[in-house]
């Protein structure tokens, strides 16, 4: 994939998270799913930079006309946002693109943070506005401490990603909020794609899925999913079921009892992906045991395999090498073949 260039390497390693992902486990990935709608003509984006009298970064460009724009509705701040960090990139044109009021003409003024302020310059901001400071003129001050940034993605509560649009850091990502008290923080990497395909990069090596450790008890776990239809109505008890499995599977190991539990479950559990997600756990925790299920699953999906080996039998890859290569043959599937890809280069030789 090294020989590849940053536009097509994005495109292979998009269809690599979302299939890394499938349960939608990564921060923000529940609202943007995965999805990017198609990339936009670069007149469009000419005509926006017109309107607001401003010029978007080099890659920020790319990313929109080559690679995607836009994607999932979800809510209304999220908007119409693509696949990306978080809760996504916004489609181009979003309404919280806008810290303040663009008719300001902030975005096309000299950045006023950089990578040169520190946190008491920042703080000396908040320090020396009024306490009952009126909302019209909060939204002026952001206007004048964000000048140059625009936003381009939701990361919760009340911050977002922005990008700078000149100055010295041009390009780069920065860590906002709309609550001034907070000071921005800028990404590591240098520009846009970078960031974006760090971002995935961490998740289909599994960086992302590893947990902080585990929180309460097995029996407190193993009863909140047994007791989750009682709880949730329908149409939420999938969604809950794997939220009480993602607790299980922050422990490194389990007990010989609730090992039992989970085979039980595995057995009885008729919902299709709270069944799967209980495979993903048995071969992280019993993988000899696991063997003859995970050898069913690779007939029946080939992406789940692949990805439930590599997620949590990496160093067992050699004792699949024969159904891989099985599998590269026959495959008609352009994105199991690129899972089967990035597999052979990163796992087979561990």
């Amino acid at each position: 994939m090294k020989d590849l260039n940053q536009v097509e390497r994005i495109k292979i390693k998009l269809n690599l998270a979302k299939n890394t992902d499938s349960f939608f486990e990564v921060f923000g990935a529940d609202s943007h799913k995965y999805r990017l709608d198609a990339p936009i003509n670069i007149k469009e984006v000419e005509i926006f930079e017109k309107n607001y009298n401003i010029s978007l970064p080099d890659g920020y460009k790319v990313f929109l006309t080559q690679i995607g724009n836009g994607g999932n509705e979800y809510n209304s701040v999220t908007g119409n946002s693509g696949t990306g960090p978080d809760y996504g990139i916004f489609k181009l044109g979003h309404k919280y693109h806008f810290m303040a009021n663009p008719t300001s003409n902030y975005l096309e003024k000299p950045p006023f943070f950089n990578s040169k302020t520190t946190k008491e310059d920042w703080d000396k901001i908040s320090e020396n506005m009024p306490e009952n400071i009126h909302d019209d003129e909060y939204v002026k001050e952001l206007g004048r401490v964000y000048t140059g940034i625009f936003a381009i993605g939701f990361c919760g509560c009340c911050g977002f990603n922005g990008i700078m649009l000149s100055g010295e850091d041009t390009g780069r990502i920065v860590h906002i909020t709309d609550e001034i008290e907070y000071c921005p923080q800028f990404a590591k990497e240098a520009n846009f794609l970078d960031w974006y395909e760090n971002w995935l990069d961490s998740i289909i090596s599994g960086q992302r899925f590893k947990s902080g450790g585990p929180y309460g008890t097995e029996e407190e776990h193993f009863a909140r999913y047994a007791n989750v239809e009682n709880v949730y109505k329908h149409d939420l008890v999938q969604y809950w079921k794997i939220v009480a499995l993602r607790y299980i599977k922050g422990f490194d190991s389990l007990s010989h009892e609730y090992m039992e539990k989970l085979w039980e479950n595995y057995y009885i559990e008729t919902d299709k992906t709270v069944n799967l997600y209980i495979l993903n756990l048995l071969v992280k925790f019993d993988y000899e045991n696991a063997k003859t299920e995970l050898e069913k699953l690779y007939k029946s999906n080939a992406l789940e395999f692949l990805k439930i080996l590599h997620l949590y039998a990496k160093e067992k890859t050699s004792d699949w090498q024969n159904i891989i290569q099985k599998l590269q043959n026959e495959t008609l599937s352009t994105e199991v073949t690129e899972y089967i890809k990035y597999v052979i280069a990163n796992d087979c030789s561990k």
